[in-house]
């Protein structure tokens, strides 16, 4: 799992612009679906056709991240986030754009702190506007952060685990599942940051008896955590909660009987704040019974985050043997 999150994770993919990494998904689970493709909104969908009800796993692949929406005369950028991403953790850190630009976050000059984008200008090391027109333009995204890096005790650190992570899990038990012989679809979604935009499509169009969504959530055993009850290391959570959505009540008893039956300790996530793909999936049609399993992280929706391996095993089998369990 390890090598697979490091090769997603270094996928530029800012909400938007997937489809570089879509590429990379379709083509790892490509010798086992029967279909592939991806849809108008940009998520990346293949299906196994097999035994037993039909199981979405969805993972969405983009990430927070800017764009441009002005370019002045000296050559500097301006920019606005996409996702969630604060001036305050954008300033004075590297941008690397999807055309291969980077540049330096800038703070104006006598500034004091950033609190809003337009205090901030990416300096790309163009002397004028026409130069840097020619390595930026309006629309253009980007992202801030670095590669991952293992900073010991099983521990990831970098740009993009929240949610490249999911994606490895969902891609694994898509696999696993597959060969397995059952029904079962996964989706990686696009546009997630701005508001879980496109995976309600996917789910339309795949219509599917359970969805299951891997993402991640906050762990709070750090210095002034929230009141999460959630620690990174001690396993899987089930999402009963969040901004758009409250679990039904019947996948929580499944995914908590799996548990059980696997020896596995259970953490609950409860976010008000929080938003992910399962409440779009689950107003779908005339509902779509959906829930969320989620693995905790250090920073949840930042640029950057610190995940731990033992939690992304975990994870894995509780989805696979929770799908396993599944009856219609």
């Amino acid at each position: 799992m390890k090598e697979w999150i490091v090769r997603l994770a270094g996928e530029i993919a800012p909400s938007g612009s997937e489809g570089r990494i879509a590429s990379v998904l379709l083509d790892a689970v490509q010798d086992l679906a029967d279909e592939t493709h991806m849809d108008a909104l940009g998520n990346a969908i293949a299906t196994k056709h097999g035994d037993g009800p039909h199981v979405m796993i969805a993972a969405h692949m983009d990430e927070p991240g800017v764009m441009v929406i002005d370019i002045d005369d000296n050559g500097y950028l301006r920019v606005i986030p996409t996702g969630g991403l604060t001036a305050s953790e954008t300033a004075f850190r590297q941008v690397t754009f999807t055309n291969g630009t980077i540049g330096l976050v800038c703070l104006e000059d006598g500034e004091k702190r950033p609190e809003q984008f337009d205090q901030l200008y990416i300096d790309i090391g163009a002397k004028h506007r026409q130069e840097a027109e020619s390595r930026a333009f309006i629309g253009l995204s980007g992202v801030i952060g670095g590669s991952v890096t293992e900073v010991g005790n099983g521990r990831l650190l970098g740009r993009a685990l929240d949610n490249r992570v999911g994606c490895a899990i969902a891609l694994q038990a898509f696999r696993d599942l597959a060969q397995r012989g059952l029904h079962v679809s996964v989706v990686f979604t696009a546009q997630n940051a701005p508001g879980a935009r496109a995976a309600q499509a996917a789910a339309f169009a795949l219509e599917p008896d359970l969805a299951i969504v891997v993402d991640a959530t906050p762990a709070s055993d750090v210095p002034g955590g929230k009141r999460t009850a959630l620690q990174l290391g001690a396993g899987p959570a089930f999402k009963v909660m969040d901004a758009g959505t409250v679990a039904p009540l019947a996948v929580k008893q499944l995914v908590e009987d799996t548990a059980h039956a696997l020896g596995i300790t259970l953490q609950y996530e409860v976010w008000p704040s929080g938003r992910s793909d399962t409440g779009a999936i689950q107003l779908t049609r005339a509902g779509i019974l959906a829930a969320g399993i989620s693995y905790p992280v250090h920073t949840a929706g930042a640029a950057e985050a610190m995940v731990d391996l033992a939690d992304v095993e975990v994870t894995l089998r509780l989805l696979v043997a929770s799908v396993q369990a599944y009856r219609k």
